[in-house]
């Protein structure tokens, strides 16, 4: 562990263990190495992404994070196999890929909307309210993954009735 200005960086999990191709995707590249920062700087590194890519078609966002969630998995699995340890708190992987599905729900093409959804993500990300902590249990990268899937969409379902109900009184 290295200390830099008041944070600490961590070595990657399975260093030696587990090859960079996969604690690289698994870290958010280097960002769930970032104590005390971990998955806020991950999820907040993807503000800019989000602005740039909200008005491209629809389906490339939720296919981008799929994409993310299923390479999340692999090496969230990976990792476990090769250390011991579920779910290795510098992997932040699954919080980018739970904060990109709940994103597009949202489909807001501005910082105003994604800031405040990434704070109340990493509230009840870390709140871990019922029944994250029972997903958690599933075996391998699948609890990794889906125990934060389920904050975002929360949220972002909660925000598009939302959205659609003062849509609907306006219109």
């Amino acid at each position: 562990m290295e200390h830099v200005s008041g944070f600490y960086v961590l070595s990657p999990p399975g260093d030696g263990l587990a090859p960079p191709w996969q604690w690289l995707p698994a870290t958010w590249f280097g960002a769930g190495l970032v104590v005390p920062l971990r998955a806020g700087l991950a999820v907040f590194a993807l503000v800019p992404l989000l602005l740039a890519t909200i008005r491209l078609r629809r389906y490339l966002q939720p296919l981008l994070a799929l994409d993310i969630f299923i390479l999340g998995v692999h090496v969230s699995s990976a990792i476990e196999l090769a250390t011991g340890v579920k779910d290795d708190r510098s992997i932040v992987v699954d919080e980018v890929a739970a904060f990109l599905i709940g994103a597009s729900l949202i489909r807001q093409p501005c910082w105003t909307m994604l800031v405040p959804f990434a704070g109340l993500f990493l509230f009840f990300d870390r709140l871990k309210p019922w029944p994250m902590a029972h997903v958690e249990r599933l075996p391998s990268g699948w609890g990794v993954m889906l125990d934060d899937l389920f904050p975002a969409l929360l949220i972002g379902v909660a925000h598009a009735l939302v959205k659609h109900v003062r849509n609907r009184r306006s219109g």
